[in-house]
């Protein structure tokens, strides 16, 4: 197993992931249209590319990770193991929603087994355990609580990026940020296991991002986008920040994945005000607000990487503040939303 508490290893670790998923991207942009996975134009309202486009990502992502899994030997980490098989289980059922566009109901089964299986392998959420949390029942219902908000986060966080996937280069692109900030928190704190995921997530969005960026050749898919939301929600349960304590720390990754978070609860919420199904897919979404007031979508698309990584800059820096002021930041954060929501929502036709 590497010492990926040393910089060289990490270094080659990117340099082939990125390699190995260049390589595969390409070769699934030749293979997609045998296998007929292809995003068709004008198969559902949102569509407006002009040609059909394969539909690829998630089987990138799922063999760059085998691939790199099997020559670092880093599948005998228990955690790496329990997330890699349950993030599986998630791009499996994303990949036969691109082939049979699996109903809602459908969806998320495969989202709340893999969650399941996740919590089943050892890998939870135990924020109601810690005596340092503001709220504990010092219970059974402690278990019971950090069991229910493990799988509603993992789900949530799923959905959120496989919402956001809807422009060229968006959701690849806040994956690669998320996934840099935890490894800068991987890199600070000395953790192998994080080290490695964070690494191979980010070498693979830098690889799909030359495919996957405006105007695209690929496509995510509901397998690349819910493999990778799930796998960085993961993440999230499993990084130790090392400074601070839990009643500072817990938002964190919150603040990480705000922008696609904010952008399904404007979705969702914009939807239900307005009488329409919350799974149909429509033209409401952050950049297609910001392009209604004059922002070109590709600019709109950058605008909202570069949110994404002030907020995470914001939630590192929290990491070393007292717990009062790093809540307070927190609250300002929520408040910003809330304006920002009340602003895009505001004559929105």
């Amino acid at each position: 197993m590497e010492n990926f508490t040393q910089l060289d290893p990490i270094i080659l670790l990117m340099v082939s992931t990125i390699i190995v998923a260049l390589s595969l991207s390409w070769f699934s942009l030749k293979i997609a249209p045998k296998i007929g996975l292809m995003d068709i134009p004008g198969s559902a309202d949102h569509k407006n590319h002009d040609s059909p486009i394969p539909l690829t990502g998630g089987i990138v992502l799922i063999d760059t990770f085998i691939i790199m899994l099997l020559a670092s030997g880093m599948w005998r980490d228990p955690n790496i193991f329990a997330i890699i098989a349950s993030g599986m289980i998630i791009g499996v059922f994303g990949l036969l929603d691109d082939f049979l566009h699996l109903s809602v109901p459908k969806k998320m089964i495969g989202q709340i087994l893999g969650a399941v299986v996740l919590v089943y392998l050892g890998v939870q959420v135990n924020i109601f355990s810690s005596p340092e949390f503001f709220f504990r029942t010092n219970s059974f219902m402690d278990t019971w609580l950090n069991t229910g908000l493990t799988i509603f986060w993992l789900v949530a966080v799923t959905n959120a990026f496989n919402f956001i996937d809807s422009s060229d280069g968006l959701a690849v692109g806040l994956s690669g940020v998320s996934s840099g900030i935890f490894l800068v928190i991987a890199l600070v704190t000395a953790q192998p296991t994080l080290i490695f995921l964070c690494t191979v997530i980010l070498g693979t969005c830098i690889a799909l991002y030359f495919f996957n960026s405006h105007p695209a050749r690929l496509f995510l898919g509901d397998s690349g986008a819910q493999m990778l939301g799930f796998l960085l929600a993961s993440i999230a349960i499993i990084y130790e920040p090392k400074t601070g304590n839990q009643a500072s720390t817990w938002f964190v990754p919150i603040l990480i994945f705000a922008v696609p978070i904010f952008d399904m609860l404007l979705v969702i919420i914009s939807r239900l005000k307005r009488n329409k199904k919350i799974h149909k897919a429509s033209h409401d979404h952050t950049f297609h607000r910001l392009a209604q007031r004059g922002i070109p979508i590709p600019q709109s698309v950058l605008i909202m990487h570069g949110a994404s990584l002030i907020l995470s800059m914001i939630g590192f820096l929290c990491l070393n503040l007292p717990v009062t002021y790093a809540n307070f930041i927190f609250g300002l954060a929520i408040c910003f939303g809330i304006m920002a929501f009340i602003e895009l929502d505001k004559n929105y036709s």
